[in-house]
This record gives structure tokens, C-alpha cells and sequence, in this order.
């Protein structure tokens, strides 16, 4: 079974079937560390497939493991009936200060990419989206600006220095890819894994399942 699911991998590495069903004898067997890594690329490659996730869920009750994404708390955008945006910033209890400022930052980079920078970065997409570069340039604006209001680095918010801790290791394009809201973000993806499934894989291993 398993040379067919190299052979089916092999065909196409951008799908997560194989990986996921290939992963099931070895879970069965109680090679739980090669079942994990086969899980794992069966979600990097389709993160928002809710069979290709279930796959790493099985895993992490089977030995007992705690997944869970970096806890960030990006501000929310909705749109009205009128077509009017709003945006709620969600604050942790205990963010004071600078760190609370900083994230106007976010809000203010976006707009400035749904104004005149989508048009420049994606020149042959003639409808605005929200795109991995905006969200990363947005969250980098965040540590930009608490670094400007929080003269001591300490006093940064644990989630701002998260966020600047996953860029400075390569992997905040991960991060958002990996836990994309909408479909705007979702559709960088594919380009992303053909050239970066290293990234997504380390993001997952590092800090999703805290591998050590």
C-alpha cells in the first residue's frame, strides 16, 4: 500500500488524499511520529479542508497532544447593508498602553492597500482582495508602531512580540496563509506551497504542534 501512495503523491504532491489515507496503517502500526508527518503535509496542502485537518486532530487524540495556532487577535472587518466597513479591535484585558495604539496601525495599513497598493502589487488582478501581503504588512506595522509607542521592549504585548517573533524566523507568511480568514487570503496559498511548503511545514511543526 504504501508504494502506491508514493506513486499517488508522486502524481500530485498539491493534493492531501494520499498523504492523509497513507497515514492510517502507520497509525494503526503505532508509528505515530511518521503518521504526524504525513498529517501534517496533508494539511499544510489543503489547510482549509476539513478532512485534510482531521487527519492531524486524529493524530494529536491519539497521543495525546494540545494543537493550537499562536493566539493573535487581528481586528475584525465587517460590512454593513449599506456596504459600510467597520472594524473591531479586539483587546486582551491586560494590553495597555502603546501596545493598544499599535494596532491602529493595522487598520490603517489595510486601508492604505484596499486605496492604491493592491492596484500596484497585483497588477493584473482588477478587483480589490484582501492578499497575504496585506495581512503581513499589516502585522508588521504592529510591531513597527508598539516598538514607536513602547520605548521598553518588555512592555510590548506578548501577541505583538509574537508577531514579530514569527517574521523575524521566516514564517509569518505562513501564519497568515495557515490561518486565513477569507478567501481573498486563502488564494495565495497554492502559489505559496509550490515554492514554500518548508515554511509551512516548520510553522506547523514549531507552533501548532510544538514539536520538540
Amino acid at each position: 500500500a504504501e508504494i502506491w501512495y508514493q506513486k499517488a503523491i508522486a502524481l500530485n504532491p498539491f493534493r492531501e488524499i494520499a498523504y492523509r489515507y497513507s497515514a492510517t496503517p502507520l497509525m494503526a502500526d503505532k508509528k505515530f511520529d511518521a503518521a504526524r508527518d504525513r498529517y501534517v503535509e496533508a494539511w499544510i496542502t489543503e489547510p482549509y479542508n476539513r478532512l485534510a485537518l482531521s487527519g492531524i486532530v486524529r493524530w494529536a487524540e491519539a497521543v495525546g497532544a494540545n494543537l493550537g495556532h499562536p493566539r493573535i487577535d487581528r481586528p475584525k472587518t465587517t460590512v454593513g447593508a449599506d456596504g459600510t466597513e467597520k472594524t473591531t479591535i479586539t483587546l486582551d484585558s491586560l494590553m495597555k498602553g502603546g501596545s493598544q495604539m499599535a494596532w491602529i496601525a493595522y487598520t490603517s495599513t489595510r486601508a492604505v492597500w484596499k486605496k492604491e497598493k493592491f492596484a500596484k502589487e497585483f497588477p493584473d488582478e482588477k478587483v480589490y482582495r484582501h492578499s497575504m501581503k496585506e495581512e503581513v504588512d499589516a502585522l508588521r506595522s504592529v510591531v513597527s508602531a508598539a516598538k514607536d509607542f513602547e520605548k521598553d521592549p518588555k512592555k510590548v504585548d506578548p501577541q505583538i512580540q509574537m508577531i514579530a517573533r514569527l517574521d523575524s524566523e521566516g514564517l509569518l507568511d505562513a501564519f497568515v496563509l495557515m490561518t486565513a480568514s477569507d478567501e481573498g487570503v486563502a488564494s495565495d496559498h497554492p502559489k505559496y506551497l509550490r515554492e514554500h511548503r518548508d515554511k509551512l511545514r516548520e510553522y506547523v511543526k514549531k507552533y501548532v504542534i510544538r514539536e520538540k
